[in-house]
């Protein structure tokens, strides 16, 4: 298995943030806009529906760029050899903060992926994936 790279996980947040707002900032421009035939053509029912289109699918890679990483921090818990991560493991091979890592654990305490490991770190608590 492949090594999990950080740099492209950054990378495409990032790129659908920036994609999303973009997206976002047409929709509400092609929706003001079709008042006037300049700059943009469209008028009507056209404009509506072209300008609500990019709005969602801007949203949509809004929400995508901002949600949690709970699928990522799967792929690493499972490309982990010794049995165990912790909340440091995860900040250090995910270049997350503390406070987004907490989260991911909790989340996926939640849905039954980790569990409370047996064998206790003295900084900090250890968690298992679920077989």
């Amino acid at each position: 298995m492949a090594e999990f790279n950080y740099y492209k996980f950054h990378r495409r947040r990032q790129i659908l943030k920036t994609v999303g707002i973009v997206l976002v900032a047409l929709g509400v421009f092609t929706i003001i806009d079709m008042a006037w035939t300049v700059p943009i053509p469209l008028t009507g029912s056209k404009a509506v529906m072209a300008g609500l289109m990019m709005i969602g699918f801007g949203a949509a890679a809004i929400y995508n760029g901002y949600k949690l990483p709970v699928t990522e921090a799967i792929e690493i818990i499972h490309q982990n050899n010794k049995g165990g991560i912790t909340a440091s493991e995860l900040v250090h091979l995910m270049r997350v903060d503390r406070l987004t890592a907490d989260r991911i654990i909790s989340v996926l305490m939640e849905k039954g992926f980790l569990k409370s490991s047996s064998k206790r770190n003295d900084t900090e608590e250890v968690f298992d994936a679920v077989k």
